[in-house]
């Protein structure tokens, strides 16, 4: 009997850059040590750092924000959606492109699958860039639970090895809107 291919569900993320910025356009949240607080947009103004968001879980939990490609959508359509469903309507972004720049691909363990009784056995995230522009996340505290302004260094602190290996590649890319 041949071996089932996997079958893999298709998955947007959207990674939110916060550019460097000006002292002038700092948002003054009252902290006196904006760079040791993570969820403080005023973090390393003259570096750029990158929205990662907590799930309610044990493994895996930290990444950039994503969810499921509805029938219809194209990846950025799924990705500024899931971005609203994740942090809500406070925050906006620029897309810098229109297509995926990279992906990850993986299995999802034996024992998710048969909890889940999902007819997927795996996800492919594709990954869309963006500028953020305005607002704060905002997590509802159940399917996000935490967020973190990162810079690059610290991203791979907080995920796996093999996210950050896929996604790594994506910091050194131009960030200017090729849309």
């Amino acid at each position: 009997m041949a071996s089932q291919q996997p079958l893999f569900r298709s998955v947007a993320s959207i990674i939110v850059r916060r550019p460097p910025i000006t002292a002038a356009s700092l948002t003054h949240t009252g902290r006196t040590t904006p760079d040791q607080d993570p969820h403080s947009l005023d973090r390393h103004p003259q570096l750029p750092i990158y929205l990662l968001v907590k799930k309610p879980r044990k493994h895996n939990a930290w990444q950039f924000p994503q969810g499921g490609v509805d029938p219809g959508e194209t990846v950025l359509q799924a990705a500024l959606r899931e971005l609203e469903e994740e942090c809500g309507s406070h925050i906006k972004v620029h897309p810098v492109e229109s297509q995926p720049s990279c992906h990850y691909q993986y299995e999802f363990p034996p024992a998710f699958i048969a909890t889940h009784k999902r007819k997927h056995t795996g996800a492919k995230v594709e990954f869309i860039r963006s500028n953020w522009v305005s607002g704060q996340c905002q997590p509802d505290g159940e399917e996000i639970v935490d967020y973190a302004w990162l810079m690059e260094s610290e991203v791979k602190q907080y995920v796996t090895p093999e996210y950050h290996n896929a996604i790594k590649s994506l910091f050194s890319y131009p960030w200017q809107p090729s849309l």
